[in-house]
């Protein structure tokens, strides 16, 4: 029995390959289940050796697998991406992935790949072939990935230096191969949280806000005082039932443009962190939930400068 193979070398693939190949043909019979190759050569890797070694583990029905190259151009092990016994695969090096039109990863529940060369539209069509999959961790140049799915929520979340976007919702209705097909504005039942980090991103941030524009809840934080909200192009969003909005301070905020872009809209939540305050406003008339001083929804241009507190509502002037 042979339940685990764990290599790591410093020389090239191919110094380390007769040796083990005469090891695993004694045991051609014998399954094994996890494979972990880490290659810290300054050499290039060969792509020969290494599929007679995926080769190898994929007949022998591997259920982990781990594989981290340094010198590699292109990861082109397609009986990789169709072996039905692997559960967990994580891919790791400056390499491109060859995915094959047809991938066939049934088992397969947790996906981490973490590569230089290549896209997160290429990497998600392992996604469609992974019907299982509970994890996919994603991370290039400038972006990570996640996405999480089980029996309580689907998740996805992608940050950079610049912004954050998770966008969730419940299994029935499942969003990620609209997202990974690039059919945002098919996804309505979900929420979206957008937090920007830096200013000057007015046009990626409104970019986004636009595919997503169909969506029922949306969440937005900007901590800083660069980006001027009132100059924002904020997109029309016909199903938006609810909106929360996080601010440093409350002096670029304008609702009537909200409102206006909004025509569905029930509840918005304004935060201003500058002055630990939270107010709820509703449609339908006021009232407190969460703690929160909430007050009826006036539809008028109405720029939050100033607040005024009474015993029972909190005043927007």
């Amino acid at each position: 029995m042979v339940p685990s193979l764990h290599i790591q070398c410093s020389e090239p693939i191919m110094k380390q390959y007769e040796s083990l190949n005469e090891f695993m043909a004694l045991r051609r019979t014998q399954k094994v289940t996890s494979f972990h190759l880490k290659c810290n050569s300054d050499h290039d890797c060969s792509p020969r050796y290494l599929g007679q070694w995926v080769y190898e583990i994929v007949a022998r029905k591997v259920e982990q697998v781990n594989i981290s190259l340094r010198h590699i151009n292109v990861f082109d092990e397609v009986a990789l991406f169709t072996c039905t016994t692997i559960v967990n695969l994580k891919l790791n090096g400056p390499f491109s992935i060859h995915i094959p039109p047809s991938v066939h990863l049934p088992n397969l529940k947790t996906l981490h790949l973490n590569t230089r060369k290549c896209s997160f539209k290429i990497a998600s069509n392992l996604i469609s072939g992974s019907p299982a999959l509970e994890l996919f961790l994603f991370n290039d140049h400038f972006n990570d990935y996640k996405i999480m799915r089980n029996s309580r929520v689907i998740q996805f979340s992608k940050l950079n230096a610049l912004y954050h976007l998770v966008i969730q919702s419940e299994p029935p209705h499942d969003f990620i191969s609209d997202y990974c097909q690039g059919r945002e504005l098919n996804i309505v039942k979900a929420k979206v949280y957008m937090t920007v980090y830096r200013a000057h991103a007015e046009r990626i941030v409104a970019k986004i806000l636009k595919s997503l524009r169909n969506v029922e809840l949306l969440s937005f934080s900007y901590f800083r005082n660069e980006m001027d909200l009132s100059n924002f192009d904020f997109p029309l969003f016909k199903n938006l039932v609810e909106l929360r909005i996080f601010l440093k301070d409350a002096v670029s905020l304008i609702m009537g443009i909200i409102l206006v872009k909004c025509p569905n809209l029930q509840v918005v939540e304004v935060n201003i962190v500058d002055d630990c305050k939270s107010c709820r406003y509703y449609a339908n008339g006021g009232g407190r939930k969460h703690d929160l001083i909430t007050v009826p929804i006036c539809r008028k241009t109405t720029t939050v400068r100033k607040r005024l507190r009474t015993s029972r509502d909190l005043v927007i002037v």
